[in-house]
């Protein structure tokens, strides 16, 4: 009896392992960091976290400065790990933010959305993914994608699931940059409030968008506090920001970090406050304190301090050499600009200011209008920088979804119903995994940064109001007095 019931269990696992069902058992984490291990030039650390269901992992690529020329070094990436389930059944999101890996063990939204793995990539040049000394001329789209390119490599050897890749803004579009240069590496891209822009500065498109913004009423309301504070509150406006003494501004000095910051309180203001703070603009008869309170809310000077330039300096390289960056409209301010480009320099890392190629963004958009294939954009009706969204044209299985009235917050999950069904069903299509708007609920995710309560650290660099000050011939003497009654009267 022993005997044939021992021949009837073999004929049982010998069924399963050969029925069509059978799956092998999920990677313990012992299991895993060894197989992280074993990938070439990467080095694992398992970190803690609170995130239910997944174990946590730092990790580091060693990449190489110019990946055209060995020759030239190499660096360590930073790219952080949420692992699930490594199986077929949990794709992999593949995030990138564009700048420093600030994600960490925060799930983005796809990722709870289709119960998934995620790994957050930092862009090179960025926070410790900096190669020292740095070669400002390797900062560019296509070494960033073939960064992206050999992480993604050496992860399918893990990974059984679908992959996406995705990010927001600038991470947006590195996610499609990524695209055009190894459209293959990824089951589809999902890119959130990703703008592209065809100049430096672009002044076609933004200006005319940022005009259709929102309510006529509060836009009126929102740029006459800008002009008011830079006409005849100015004084006010720096003394206050001077009283913020934990800052500092030697890379850019305190009267145009001022300057810069109330030019950018429009663009700002619907950028991330939007719609629902209509109510919260400051009134004609407000006071100098008001207006500060306002504008160090909306579109903080401390944005242009020392610490801040610092972290954003790799940015502001590539918006001079390659991404382009928008003409931020505020042409109402234009006689009340008292500097010029050269207060700004400072901004950027390298003494000399970058030659601009425009052909970069141009190869971009014939990619995504001729060869796109499984792109969707998410964009808020009213953030301006939907004003460089990008054109589908001829891209197929994609699309371009709008949140109403949203801001540079958009979602897929505060989509009408009809279009988050569309993204619904291409997200599905693409992974063979039905998302869930349930996965969301209670949980705070990474690309909410509002519901996260963490400070809003991506607002328009100084070189954003260039355009503007190239379209009004600037005094020479910004020290002169101006007459609050009529302020061009000291500046004609």
């Amino acid at each position: 009896m022993k005997c044939a019931l021992g021949l009837m269990f073999a004929a049982v696992v010998a069924g399963v392992g050969c029925g069509d069902n059978f799956e092998a058992p999920a990677l313990t984490p012992e299991q895993l960091i060894i197989k992280l291990r074993f990938l070439p030039g990467v080095t694992v650390e398992e970190a803690p976290t609170d995130q239910p269901g997944f174990h946590y992992y730092i990790l580091h690529f060693t990449q190489p400065i110019d990946h055209q020329d060995a020759s030239k070094g190499t660096f360590q990436q930073q790219v952080t790990l949420l692992h699930r389930d490594e199986r077929a059944k949990a794709p992999l999101i593949v995030f990138t933010s564009g700048y420093d890996d600030s994600t960490l063990d925060e799930p983005v939204e796809l990722t709870r959305l289709l119960d998934g793995n995620q790994i957050s990539i930092e862009h090179r040049f960025f926070g410790t993914s900096r190669p020292e000394p740095a070669d400002w001329t390797k900062l560019t789209i296509e070494q960033m994608a073939a960064d992206e390119h050999a992480i993604i490599e050496a992860l399918h050897t893990i990974y059984r699931g679908a992959f996406l890749t995705t990010g927001g803004s600038k991470g947006g579009m590195a996610a499609v940059f990524h695209r055009r240069f190894y459209p293959d590496d990824v089951d589809g891209t999902v890119a959130y409030v990703a703008p592209i822009s065809f100049g430096a500065p672009d002044g076609v498109r933004y200006p005319s968008f940022l005009d259709t913004i929102g309510p006529l009423p509060c836009r009126e309301a929102v740029r006459t506090a800008a002009t008011r504070m830079l006409s005849a509150h100015r004084e006010a406006m720096c003394s206050h920001a001077e009283g913020q003494t934990q800052h500092s501004y030697t890379r850019v000095e305190l009267g145009p970090a001022v300057e810069a910051a109330i030019v950018n309180l429009e663009w700002t203001f619907w950028q991330y406050s939007g719609v629902q703070r209509c109510g919260d603009v400051p009134k004609a008869d407000a006071t100098d304190d008001q207006l500060f309170a306002f504008l160090d809310q909306v579109s903080p000077v401390s944005d242009n301090d020392d610490a801040k330039i610092a972290a954003f300096e790799a940015y502001y390289y590539q918006s001079y050499n390659q991404l382009g960056y928008p003409d931020a409209g505020a042409a109402y301010l234009a006689p009340f600009l008292w500097y010029s480009d050269e207060e700004y320099a400072g901004e950027l890392p390298v003494p000399e200011e970058p030659e601009y190629d425009s052909n970069s963004m141009r190869d971009i958009d014939d990619y995504v209008e001729h060869r796109g294939n499984r792109l969707l954009f998410i964009y808020g009706d009213w953030d301006p920088w939907t004003g460089g969204q990008f054109v589908l044209g001829n891209a197929t299985d994609s699309a371009v979804l709008y949140q109403r009235e949203g801001t540079h917050m958009a979602r897929i999950a505060s989509l009408d119903l009809g279009d988050q069904e569309v993204a619904f069903s291409k997200l599905e299509a693409w992974t063979g995994v039905q998302p869930m708007l349930s996965r969301l609920q209670g949980r705070a995710v990474a690309s909410d940064v509002v519901a996260r309560g963490v400070d809003l650290p991506r607002r328009m660099p100084p070189v954003m109001a260039r355009a503007l000050r190239a379209r009004h011939a600037l005094p020479t003497d910004p020290s002169a007095p101006v007459d609050p009654v009529d302020p061009l009267g000291a500046r004609k």
